[in-house]
């Protein structure tokens, strides 16, 4: 390599001993850049699984915020260890190859509000990275910025939605949020078994495992749809965000809307009538019907450390065939592997 670039350079550099700095100095800036790229070797080479549990941290994924009691704190851990094994249990964890897993483990909840996280059901978080093993210097390492991974959830219903609304920024955080939860249910993209499914947001995909004994989701009326809309027009209103004229106009397509639609499940596609609010009946479009999470989900009567719900969550484009980093491959792998049946002797509940 030396001597072509020496080759390309002899008419530049008329003095030799300029050129050859240039050369030296070339080659040194190249070539770990080269070598630290080269991964074809490293997809089948044994990779790690590594384990650190965060949940007694001092940082802000600790779960100490959550203010548990020693029986609460036992049951955490159990539930913390439960999970990590039955992943450590996977054949691509038992043997990865190309990647190492960097698990950890811990505490999950709005780490902006620690006086809040005292009075919530407890939401335990194992994250892990697939960190792709590269050449560095000689020597076997691990890259694990901007990787794909697999994030398992306890409780966290926020993760089996996407809102289906554009919003601005509106300070009534309330108005906001009571909006944010109407949404339109994700498509199923694979059948794990025992009505378990992973389902295709967005921006990501995710396994959804739920109680059998209640629904997670229902279905939400065209009036509290638009009651909705209307809290959250008016406090953008109140705010500055939008001009009296909308609101006038919200009101008058409201007002022309019959009372037995009011009552119907509701479902968007902006309607050419209706274009503000957006409804229309199941027979213009089946495939847009609005849900929310239901209020009646979790049982409240069960400990706060109980598991009614997990989520795992990867990312959207991990399934391509044509994605050619090897972790995302590895991610695909984990996932297809899992059993729903297994996935529900997680759960606390049925």
């Amino acid at each position: 390599m030396k001597n072509i670039i020496a080759d390309a350079l002899n008419d530049v550099f008329r003095c030799k001993k300029l050129k050859y700095i240039f050369i030296s100095i070339l080659i040194f800036t190249i070539s770990p850049y080269t070598f630290s790229q080269d991964k074809s070797d490293l997809a089948t080479y044994p990779g790690k699984w590594i384990y650190t549990n965060n949940n007694e941290s001092a940082e802000w994924f600790g779960a100490r915020y959550y203010k548990m009691t020693a029986t609460e704190l036992e049951k955490y851990h159990a539930t913390t260890e439960k999970l990590v094994n039955y992943l450590h249990q996977q054949p691509i964890a038992q043997n990865p190859l190309g990647v190492n897993l960097n698990v950890q483990s811990r505490a999950f909840y709005n780490h902006y509000n620690h006086v809040q996280a005292s009075s919530e059901r407890v939401k335990a978080e194992i994250f892990v990275p697939f960190c792709n093993l590269i050449h560095n210097n000689g020597k076997i390492d691990n890259a694990c910025t901007e990787v794909s991974y697999i994030q398992l959830r306890t409780n966290d219903e926020s993760a089996v939605y996407e809102t289906a609304m554009n919003f601005d920024k509106l300070d009534d955080k309330k108005a906001l949020n009571q909006f944010k939860e109407i949404f339109c249910l994700p498509k199923e993209f694979m059948d794990i078994g025992s009505g378990v499914f992973l389902y295709n947001w967005y921006y990501e995909n995710r396994i959804v495992v739920a109680r059998n004994d209640r629904p997670l989701w229902m279905p939400v009326t065209n009036k509290e749809y638009i009651t909705r809309m209307m809290v959250y027009y008016n406090a953008s209103l109140k705010e500055g965000l939008i001009p009296q004229m909308v609101i006038d106009a919200l009101k008058s397509e409201i007002d022309a809307i019959p009372p037995q639609m009011m009552m119907m499940p509701a479902y968007i596609n902006g309607n050419s009538e209706r274009p503000l609010t957006g409804i229309c009946t199941k027979e213009e479009d089946s495939k847009s019907a609005l849900y929310k999470i239901n209020p009646n989900y979790f049982d409240p009567s069960l400990p706060r450390t109980s598991v009614q719900l997990i989520t795992i969550t990867m990312e959207g484009h991990a399934d391509y065939p044509e994605w050619g980093e090897i972790n995302a491959h590895r991610v695909w792998e984990f996932i297809a592997g899992l059993k729903g049946s297994d996935l529900r002797k997680l759960l606390d509940v049925k």
